[in-house]
C-alpha cells in the first residue's frame, strides 16, 4: 500500500480532528513537488541533468595551477538552504548555477555535452544583448493559463525595492582567489550581491514568480563565469508548508502531553485514598508490578532503555491488561473507587499511547516528502533539513514524549505503592527487617549482617567495600526505611520475624543437649 493511503487510512481510525488538522499534508506537499519539478525542467534542468551538475559530484581541478579551483565542466549547480538568522524558522532555498565562458572548444564527453545544453538552454531564455551582459538583472518566471513565461527586464523595474539583510540569508559567492586587488570593472562584490539577494528573496516570499538574480563575473581574461541565483517559487512554499505543519506539530504535543500529565495526576490522586487501606493495598501493589513487568514503553534491561516502537508498546499495553484480566485482581478490589481508578490508569496509557502512533506516522511522512522531494528533483535535501530545524522543533529533536510521561507517572503514581524489591535484603532476598544502612549506602537486615560477623566477613558483600559491616553499629539503623517496612509491608514483616523466630528456636534447640554420666 502507498503510504499516502497508509496515512489517510490512519487519520481515518478514532484521531481527533485537531489532531488531523495538525497532521502532514503529504499529497498537497507531494503536488508542490511537482510544480518544483515543472519550474526546473522550464529552466532546462530536467533530474538526470541535475544529477551531473550538482556540486557534490567530484570536480577536477587543475592540479598546476593552485589558484584554478572551478569545475572542469562548463556548468554546476548548487542548492542551499539557509536561515535569515540562527534564531528564525524561516527556511529560504535556493539554487546558484555557475556558467563557465572559458571552455571554447567542449570535449566529447556526455556530462560536458549535457552541461553545454543547459548552458545554452539558460542563456536562450535570458535573451540577452552582449552591450546588458555585464548588467544585473532580475527575471521573473511567471505561470499564465498553465504555462510558465519568463520575464527579463533591467534591475529594479520589475524587482520589489531592495533592503539589507543579514548576512545568514543567502550562500557565500564562491569568488576565485584572485580576488582584491585585481578585480576588474565587471566584477561585483561580496556584500553588494548578499543585499540585492535579500530584495529578490524578501519580496517573493508571497508572490507567484520565480526571482532569479544574476550576476556577470569578469575574473580575467581566459577564464569568465556567470553565477545565476536562482529563487524557485514552488520549493518556497513546500518548506514553508512543511515549517507551519512542524509548529502545528508541536503545539498539538504540548496540548497533549498537558492534558496526559493532568490524567496521571488524577490517577495519583485517586490511588493516593486506597493505598492506607490494606485490603487495597497489596491489590494494588501487584497491579503495578504487572505494568513494570509488562515494560510497555521501554526494555529496562537494555543498556541504553531505548524506547519501544508503537506497535511493541501496544502489544505490551495489551499484555499487561491480559495479566490483570488472569489474575483476577479487579474481582478482588473491595472499593469501586478502585476499579474507577484502574481504569482511569489503563485510559491515560491508551492516549499516551495514540500520540505516540500519531507522532510516528508524522515522522514517517516526514522522512517519505522529503525522500521524494530528493527522488523527483535530485536536489539532496533530505539529510539537510533535519538538521536545520532540528532546533526548531520539539516534534524533530524534543525530549521523548513517553519518557517524559513515564518519569512524571514514575514518580507520582507508582512510588505510591512501593515494591517489594525496594526495600529486600540482597543475602536473603526477604524484607529487611530491621534495616542497616551501611556507609557505603547499601541496605541489609539486621539478621544476616549480624550472621556476616559472626563468620568474619567484614566487607560489603556487594560493593566490597573495607570493614563496612564491621564498622556498622546501632547508629546505622535506617528508621525511614523502617516506617515504610511497617506502613507498607506489614504481611512480609510478620514472616520475616516469624522466621527469625524459627531459626533463634533452632540454634537454641541444638546447643541445648541432655548429657548423662
Amino acid at each position: 500500500m502507498k503510504f499516502a493511503k497508509t496515512l489517510e487510512r490512519t487519520l481515518a481510525e478514532d484521531i481527533p480532528e485537531e489532531w488531523v488538522e495538525a497532521a502532514i499534508k503529504y499529497k498537497a506537499l507531494k503536488k508542490t513537488i511537482n510544480k518544483v519539478v515543472d519550474e526546473l525542467q522550464f529552466l532546462g534542468l530536467e533530474q538526470n541533468k541535475l544529477k551531473l551538475i550538482l556540486n557534490d559530484k567530484v570536480v577536477d581541478i587543475d592540479e598546476r595551477d593552485d589558484s584554478s579551483t572551478g569545475p572542469s565542466n562548463p556548468v554546476i549547480a548548487e542548492y542551499t538552504l539557509t536561515k535569515p538568522s540562527p534564531d528564525s524558522h524561516t527556511i529560504k532555498p535556493m539554487l546558484k548555477i555557475t556558467l563557465d565562458f572559458s571552455h571554447e572548444e567542449l570535449s566529447s564527453d556526455k556530462i560536458n555535452q549535457i552541461c553545454h545544453e543547459i548552458k545554452e538552454k539558460i542563456e536562450g531564455l535570458l535573451n540577452e544583448d552582449e552591450s546588458e551582459a555585464d548588467e544585473e538583472k532580475i527575471i521573473e518566471l511567471t505561470e499564465d493559463e498553465g504555462e510558465l513565461k519568463i520575464v527579463s527586464s533591467r534591475e529594479g523595474s520589475l524587482s520589489p525595492p531592495m533592503s539589507p539583510q543579514s548576512p545568514h540569508t543567502s550562500p557565500p559567492l564562491l569568488a576565485s582567489e584572485g580576488e582584491g586587488e585585481g578585480e576588474r570593472e565587471g566584477e561585483v562584490e561580496r556584500g553588494n550581491i548578499s543585499d540585492s539577494m535579500g530584495g529578490a528573496v524578501g519580496g517573493n516570499n508571497g508572490g507567484d514568480g520565480i526571482h532569479n538574480k544574476l550576476d556577470r563575473l569578469v575574473l580575467d581574461d581566459d577564464h569568465k563565469r556567470r553565477e545565476i541565483y536562482i529563487m524557485l517559487n514552488s520549493d518556497s512554499k513546500f518548506f514553508k508548508m512543511l515549517e507551519e505543519e512542524l509548529e502545528a506539530l508541536d503545539t498539538l504535543r504540548k496540548e497533549e502531553e498537558s492534558k496526559i500529565i493532568e490524567e496521571v495526576q488524577n490517577v495519583a490522586q485517586a490511588v493516593s485514598l486506597m493505598k492506607d487501606k490494606k485490603s487495597e493495598l497489596y491489590k494494588w501493589r501487584e497491579l503495578f508490578r504487572l505494568y513494570l513487568d509488562s515494560e510497555v514503553y521501554f526494555k529496562y534491561n537494555d543498556v541504553d532503555h531505548g524506547q519501544r516502537d508503537s506497535d511493541q508498546i501496544q502489544q505490551h499495553l495489551t499484555e499487561f491488561m491480559d495479566h490483570v484480566n488472569k489474575t483476577g485482581i479487579l474481582t478482588q478490589f473491595k472499593k469501586k473507587q478502585s476499579i474507577e481508578a484502574y481504569n482511569q490508569f489503563v485510559q491515560m496509557n491508551i492516549h499516551l499511547l495514540k500520540m505516540l502512533q500519531f507522532q510516528t506516522i508524522n515522522t514517517e511522512a516526514l522522512r517519505k516528502i522529503l525522500k521524494k522531494f530528493d527522488k523527483q528533483t535530485s536536489l539532496h535535501i533530505q539529510d539537510v533539513y533535519p538538521k536545520l530545524i532540528s532546533s526548531d522543533h520539539i516534534f524533530v529533536s524534543g525530549k521523548s514524549l513517553a519518557r517524559s510521561v513515564c518519569y512524571i507517572m514514575q514518580t507520582s503514581v507508582l512510588e505510591l505503592i512501593p515494591q517489594l524489591d525496594d526495600y529486600s535484603c540482597p543475602i536473603c532476598t526477604n524484607i529487611a527487617y530491621k534495616p542497616i544502612r551501611l556507609s557505603c549506602g547499601h541496605l541489609f537486615c539486621v539478621s544476616c549482617l549480624v550472621k556476616m560477623k559472626q563468620r568474619e566477613r567484614v566487607d560489603c558483600p556487594l560493593c566490597r567495600r573495607q570493614n563496612a559491616v564491621l564498622e556498622a553499629d546501632s547508629s546505622n539503623l535506617d528508621l525511614e526505611a523502617m516506617q515504610m517496612m511497617k506502613k507498607y509491608f506489614p504481611v512480609e514483616i510478620k514472616e520475616k520475624l516469624k522466621e527469625r523466630d524459627q531459626e533463634r528456636y533452632q540454634e537454641f534447640k541444638g546447643s541445648d543437649k541432655c548429657v548423662v554420666s
